[in-house]
């Protein structure tokens, strides 16, 4: 699947976020967004998720768009998400998190809770047997039955991204997915993440931690003064007298 964003623009009042914003995602790659605090780095993720309405330009899905799409109906097309707010339920263990995170399950039908059947139980196990593998996806199986609260911040991150799996996105948005993670996860997750590049996921990453972008980034999306300014590796990116210039 390609995420083509086009031409988006998006004012505050006077103050011009988003001039003229252009690029694509494709399956089986990994795009870094990058850019100075302010820059319009969330504002952009908003826009392509729904929770936020463009001025102008569009959000393209293999060609369609998607702009009239609301956030759970872009969910459903296909953009997954995770939030630097990682929305985790803490009283409930990490394995039910997941379990929740199952789109349209049988189950979640009011009628359905009253009245269980054999569907509704077939559908529950299957997405037990898939959360158990989803958690050993993310390296934290081990702590299935532990409250979401009470694990480490590092498998809370590993957790987020395992619930944002869940949705079986073909585009994956990730907000920081290694901001304030120890080396030992933040490896664990750019293991998670290059493994879902090769199962043909495209992924659109903001992040600012120098290794974990080493680790993943195929190119880098540098968002400066409204404009995307696109560079082929981390290192072509470090070395842009613009980047210097944006950052001094």
């Amino acid at each position: 699947m390609i995420l083509t964003v086009r031409n988006i623009k998006k004012s505050y009042g006077e103050h011009e976020v988003l001039r003229d914003v252009s690029f694509s995602v494709s399956g089986g790659s990994i795009s870094v967004l990058m850019g100075t605090n302010g820059s319009g780095k969330t504002t952009l993720f908003n826009i392509i998720s729904g929770f936020v309405r463009q001025d102008a330009g569009d959000i393209l899905l293999d060609e369609e768009s998607i702009n009239k799409l609301r956030p759970y109906q872009r969910k459903r097309s296909g953009i997954g998400r995770t939030f630097q707010n990682m929305r985790l339920i803490g009283e409930l263990s990490v394995k039910e998190n997941v379990m929740l995170s199952f789109p349209e399950q049988e189950g979640e039908k009011w009628w359905k809770t009253l009245l269980p059947n054999k569907k509704v139980s077939q559908e529950q196990r299957h997405n037990s047997t898939q959360a158990d593998q989803l958690l050993r996806d993310c390296f934290i199986d081990d702590i299935a039955e532990s409250k979401a609260n009470e694990i480490s911040y590092g498998q809370q991150k590993l957790l987020n991204l395992a619930c944002c799996m869940a949705s079986n996105a073909s585009v994956l948005l990730l907000d920081e997915p290694a901001a304030g993670v120890n080396p030992v996860f933040r490896e664990k997750l750019a293991t998670v993440v290059k493994r879902l590049e090769e199962q043909g996921k495209a992924l659109f990453v903001i992040e600012h931690n120098s290794d974990f972008i080493e680790a993943v980034a195929d190119e880098i999306l540098f968002l400066h003064n409204g404009l995307v300014q696109r560079y082929s590796s981390y290192q072509e990116f470090r070395e842009s007298p613009e980047v210097l210039n944006a950052y001094v």
